[in-house]
């Protein structure tokens, strides 16, 4: 394997290992101080008189709402995840294939990841 290939290797196993709390308490912290920013700006609004009690409410429900969407849309995508990554270690192991195969499916996965999150 190249040196290349043995550095996303590295990556993809750390990736694999131990960020994937990290990961989810960073996304709860910025997901978090998204609705405490929204839920702010609505409360500023409410308070000047510039939205009416309904319109407020229904605001909220919705902000939160979308906070709720978020939280579960990312535990189930990392469920899937790891799921598959358990899945395709399994079957390519069975095959002795070389694990960088794994390791690129990894790789990729998680670079679409990224970029479906931006």
């Amino acid at each position: 394997m190249s040196s290349a290939g043995r550095g996303i290797s590295g990556i993809t196993n750390s990736v694999l290992k131990g960020s994937g709390s990290f990961k989810k308490a960073t996304f709860t912290t910025l997901n978090v101080e998204k609705l405490k920013g929204v839920l702010s700006y609505f409360s500023y609004l409410h308070a000047n008189g510039e939205i009416s009690d309904k319109a407020f409410e229904n605001l909220v429900r919705y902000a939160c709402s979308i906070y709720i969407e978020n939280e579960v849309e990312e535990i189930v995508q990392e469920t899937l995840e790891r799921k598959l990554v358990k899945f395709l270690q399994t079957k390519l192991s069975l095959i002795d294939e070389d694990n960088s195969d794994i390791e690129q499916i990894v790789y990729a996965l998680k670079a679409a990841r990224l970029i479906r999150s931006r």
